[in-house]
């Protein structure tokens, strides 16, 4: 393999792979600095629907109001 021999190659090769190492370092200790709290994202799906409603609502009932801003 003529390829790998190539010292351009090889240097790339080294950049991508160091990339990938500090890339899923860096995801472990993102993940561990910022747990899931599940009590407080049931608690945001819980009003979820709500939002959608109101901005289905908002879309078909534009506010005088808020389309001259």
């Amino acid at each position: 393999m003529q390829l790998l021999n190539n010292k351009l190659i090889q240097t790339v090769f080294f950049g991508l792979g160091a990339l990938l190492l500090f890339s899923m370092i860096f995801y472990a200790l993102f993940v561990h600095a910022f747990p899931k709290n599940a009590e407080e994202e049931a608690r945001i799906k819980q009003f979820q629907s709500t939002w959608d409603k109101r901005a289905q609502y908002y879309k078909e009932h534009p506010h005088k109001e808020l389309s001259q801003q």
